[in-house]
């Protein structure tokens, strides 16, 4: 455990080069300090250490893969990205300073500013200038794009973990988040925000459904923050409270396009691929009805089941994800879908005699006159009948 004032000392070198100044986040999975680089004038570091669970550290497989997951970490900032903090160092301390032998300490560059979340929730209480907000999306979003093309994943946007530096520059932190595509899955990873991860990935542990459309629903659920300045819910089909539904339905209805597409429980309902999310995050191009695959989009209406507030009743939930469609359209649309039934399959009512006639037959037989009305045909046989009887009396 780190301390305040205290030096970590290499194990290899024998350097007591970094002094703890202070703690910035400890959780049950790591430490993260801030810390002076003695050998560089001091400057600002930022330290991670591995929090393990005391009852395991025995297990070396658990061990393992605690450090393993840190390692990953470390390669994952060697990614040319300017938006994360550069690897400054991969240090082992000595055992008296740890419980374990040789304990990793990853440290690296320590980036000025205040996190987005802080930032939204001290100033923007109701939400950011959303020309603003979408400024922030679209520059994550490029993020975004350049750690794809090295087939990793970021799962997680979590606001806490992105830090808004001067000029409104981004630092994107918290990278342990980070899997590579097509890589074992480690289960001694640290869970993710699920507020801020995709559905399908939340409690999903092989790896298989790690794609780039993980990262179109975070970005969704980041976007939502931003714009209403009220964090998403987990809950998959309804994740808007009341107030942040009424904040986006006063917004351009662009914006409410782009957040319900990203955040659309199914990944195959959302942007596959960032590049085709690019082109309309820009004031002058946001999403409309009349855009391929938007037409039918609307924002979820707020469900909260026994909640006080719940509204369920009130609100006309499709059974498609995340799409709303009011009773007059939906019933215009039944109507529509019905028609068009009528006019592609047959009625499976026994035909008309006509029906199945010839057309130009059945005009015939429909102009043809009865010549023989049904009540002679009647009086014929009566008569028949009588005739032979009067014939067998005769003969008699």
């Amino acid at each position: 455990m780190m301390r305040i004032d205290q030096y970590l000392i290499d194990a290899s070198r024998g350097e007591a080069r970094f002094k703890i100044k202070e703690m910035l986040s400890e959780s049950g999975a790591y430490q993260i300090a801030l810390a002076v680089d003695t050998a560089m004038d001091d400057k600002l570091v930022c330290v991670k250490t591995i929090n393990y669970d005391v009852a395991r550290t025995e297990e070396k497989k658990y061990v393992g893969l605690r450090r393993k997951d840190l390692h990953d970490e470390l390669k994952f900032l060697s990614e040319p990205c300017h938006l994360l903090p550069e690897p400054l160092d991969w240090i082992q301390i000595q055992e008296s300073q740890t419980v374990i032998e040789r304990e990793p300490v990853l440290v690296y560059e320590y980036m000025h500013g205040e996190t987005l979340f802080d930032l939204v929730q001290g100033r923007y209480a109701k939400g950011m200038n959303p020309n603003r907000a979408l400024r922030f999306i679209k520059e994550i979003a490029i993020f975004l794009q350049t750690i794809h093309k090295s087939a990793y994943v970021f799962r997680d946007l979590d606001p806490r973990h992105i830090i808004v530096g001067f000029d409104d520059i981004l630092h994107v932190v918290g990278c342990g988040n980070a899997i590579k595509i097509g890589d074992k899955f480690n289960p001694e990873k640290t869970p993710t925000n699920p507020v801020y991860t995709a559905p399908e990935i939340r409690d999903e542990r092989s790896g298989k459904l790690i794609k780039p459309a993980c990262d179109v629903y975070a970005l969704g659920a980041l976007f939502t923050f931003l714009l209403t300045g009220i964090e998403p819910k987990s809950n998959t089909e309804s994740p808007l409270t009341h107030a942040a539904y009424d904040r986006l339905k006063n917004l351009d209805e662009g914006y409410q396009l782009l957040v319900v597409r990203c955040m659309a429980p199914l990944a195959k309902n959302r942007f596959g691929a960032i590049a085709r999310l690019l082109p309309f995050l820009q004031k002058t191009s946001l999403p409309q009805r009349s855009d391929k695959d938007f037409g039918m989009l609307d924002l979820p209406k707020p469900w909260t089941g026994n909640d006080p507030e719940n509204r369920a009743a009130s609100s006309s939930l499709s059974a498609g994800p995340l799409v709303s469609v009011d009773k007059e359209r939906e019933a215009f649309i039944k109507s529509k879908l019905e028609k068009d039934d009528d006019a592609i399959i047959p009625k499976r009512d026994v035909p008309k005699r006509d029906a199945i006639l010839p057309k130009e037959e059945s005009k015939e037989v429909a102009n043809r006159p009865n010549s023989f009305p049904s009540w002679l045909i009647f009086l014929a046989i009566i008569l028949v009948l009588g005739a032979a009887g009067l014939v067998v009396m005769f003969a008699l």
